[in-house]
């Protein structure tokens, strides 16, 4: 019996597999935009049935969220204070020379991709910020609006350092803008 269930998680687990890098492939493709990426073009490039694509995932939202969960798991393994404290160092220690750097790149122009990379970036935070409470920290202001502020600059922040790229502005420096834009104290304290 246990052996049959390796097996359907193998296949599971090859199932998603083939689906991410499906979705990579494309998302990483010049000229290529998520928002004109079609359910039935990744089931093609992974060469899975339409059917079984929807038995893993409720759409290609739901397959962007695990896929940058997965390609982000070294960042959220990061110390949250770390992360909060430098947050462009480290998203440029995950981005540099990753997959994730190609396709952020490629996706500069799409709104549909920007708008839902800052509302997962977003939760990214909202779960740090929950954990910093969890852990006795105070904020001066509401957690929520803490939460959105930052993740809109960070989200701001990335899409204009992307938009920047060829300048060669180090993550230290934007790590600097960061610090102007917003009050470090609320982080600091």
């Amino acid at each position: 019996m246990k052996i049959i269930g390796k097996i359907t998680d193998l296949r599971v687990a090859r199932t998603q597999k083939l689906l991410t890098m499906a979705l990579l492939t494309l998302l990483c493709e010049q000229g290529q935009l998520f928002s004109n990426i079609t359910v039935n073009e990744i089931c093609d490039k992974a060469m899975v049935h339409r059917t079984t694509f929807y038995k893993h995932f409720e759409d290609k939202f739901a397959l962007l969220s695990s896929t940058l969960t997965s390609l982000l798991q070294d960042y959220l393994q990061m110390n949250v204070e770390d992360r909060l404290r430098q947050p462009m160092q480290s998203i440029a220690t995950i981005l540099s020379g990753n997959v994730l750097e190609r396709m952020v790149q490629n996706q500069k122009k799409d709104e549909g991709f920007k708008h839902f990379f800052r509302k997962y970036i977003e939760e990214i935070f909202k779960q740090d910020f929950m954990e910093l409470k969890n852990r006795g920290k105070q904020f001066s202001l509401p957690v929520e609006l803490a939460v959105e502020f930052h993740s809109g600059v960070i989200s701001l922040l990335v899409n204009w350092w992307i938009h920047h790229f060829e300048e060669n502005i180090t993550a230290e420096q934007m790590d600097e803008y960061y610090y102007l834009l917003v009050n470090e104290k609320i982080l600091l304290k």
